[in-house]
């Protein structure tokens, strides 16, 4: 039985990985982006954990570099993107709106996510999850 289970372990686990292989985020397709955790701090350097309800940013977000936009999943919100780049298997995006500017790195093999919301009174970093669905 237990060999049963490792065997069908490493099956799904091979699933995943050509699935990750199969649709890197490299903006190529239209991806969706989950915050895992968010950080908030003041100008003056004070930071702390916080969440997207309480910060006021989706805890979803889709990124379509075709459209050049962010948006909530309910599209009720979203943001321009003005600039990207791809480097060393990292796709970088950039944006600015609301007096606000904002920049996200996304790891194209694993979907890994950190980004920056910068505003007059401080700072949000945002660290989470993109997949290509």
């Amino acid at each position: 039985m237990r060999g049963l289970l490792i065997s069908g372990a490493a099956i799904v686990f091979g699933i995943l990985l050509d699935a990750g292989v199969a649709a890197p985020m490299d903006g190529s397709v239209p991806m969706l982006c989950a915050a895992n955790s968010v950080i908030e701090c003041t100008r003056k350097g004070d930071c702390q954990r916080s969440s997207p309800e309480e910060a006021e940013v989706p805890g979803f977000i889709r990124v379509d570099l075709g459209k050049k936009i962010l948006s909530s999943v309910d599209g009720s919100r979203t943001s321009p993107i003005t600039a990207n780049q791809r480097n060393n298997g990292k796709l970088m995006i950039q944006g600015m709106q609301n007096e606000r500017v904002w920049g996200a790195v996304i790891e194209e093999q694993t979907g890994m996510m950190t980004a920056t919301i910068g505003e007059d009174d401080g700072a949000i970093v945002i660290v989470g999850t993109c997949i290509a669905p």
